[in-house]
């Protein structure tokens, strides 16, 4: 099952995925909002430059983050996030995009995957679900975005079959990390967003607990994508759920909600050692 695990580096908090780190093939760590320069609202590690903050402030987290990982920023790729299903494969001819500036991003996409080890994958995240893999034997990587509506399109399902389309991965050898997002104790949603999880999955009871007489619903983004994982062909023991809500933890985490939408965004990078 594995864990994540909260670290700290160069007075940067992150935390790190134990399964993932036991492989010794990756670099990767997702971010807190401790050990950075932004100030306000976006205090102190914003890695987002779509929110609002200084770019320098922004360039500068990043570069403070990635170099914790070991990591060069013009290594970076990063997609703009829509709330979609699109997925990108990143190559060599990717490095750099996104990495300095929001208009050189990936367009309309939310999620990635390399087998490139020169190709450090990044996305960004203040509430929706950070969803990381590792096949340890085709040693290929991706990262997903996954809020309701790419959690209701199976993002997560989608990539797992496009790292199996693309470079022949197994579905049974990949590792797959669900990590900090907005916990089923804050995330009251409405009948709109119940109807699709009811379309769109035979098990939602499961993970939507309905109140008010069936107009609102607490739902539960991580065993959402959990069992999508699980219909991909992972292992039960192959997914780990960091279970860490964003909500509960203003001090250490960005959230949309509890924050009203002025906020930061953490991010989950993940890189193959050469």
């Amino acid at each position: 099952m594995g864990s994540f695990d909260l670290t700290e580096k160069n007075g940067i908090k992150y935390f790190t995925i134990s399964s993932f780190a036991e492989t010794g093939l990756v670099k990767h760590g997702f971010s807190t909002r401790i050990g950075g320069v932004s100030q306000g609202s976006f205090h102190s590690l914003n890695l987002g430059f779509h929110t609002g903050d200084s770019w320098e402030s922004v360039k500068e987290n990043r570069k403070l983050f990635v170099e914790t990982l070991e990591i060069t920023i013009n290594n970076l790729v990063a997609a703009n996030q829509v709330h979609k299903d699109n997925i990108y494969v990143a190559g060599v001819k990717d490095r750099g995009k996104g990495a300095l500036s929001q208009d050189t991003s990936i367009p309309e996409t939310d999620a990635l995957i390399t087998r490139d080890p020169e190709v450090a994958l990044i996305a960004f995240f203040a509430d929706c679900v950070p969803i990381m893999f590792l096949d340890p034997v085709q040693k290929v990587i991706a990262i997903a975005h996954a809020g309701w509506k790419g959690t209701v399109l199976k993002i997560a399902k989608k990539t797992v079959e496009k790292m199996a389309e693309e470079f022949g991965c197994q579905r049974e050898n990949i590792l797959a990390a669900i990590g900090p997002s907005i916990g089923p104790c804050h995330y009251e949603v409405d009948i709109p967003v119940i109807a699709k999880f009811q379309e769109n999955f035979n098990r939602w009871e499961s993970f939507i607990q309905l109140k008010d007489k069936g107009l609102k619903g607490q739902l539960n983004l991580w065993e959402a994508n959990r069992i999508t994982l699980l219909e991909a062909g992972l292992l039960y023991e192959h997914i780990t759920v960091a279970e860490v809500c964003t909500f509960c933890n203003p001090h250490l985490l960005y959230s949309y909600r509890y924050d009203n939408g002025n906020t930061g965004r953490l991010a989950g990078i993940i890189m193959l050692k050469d």
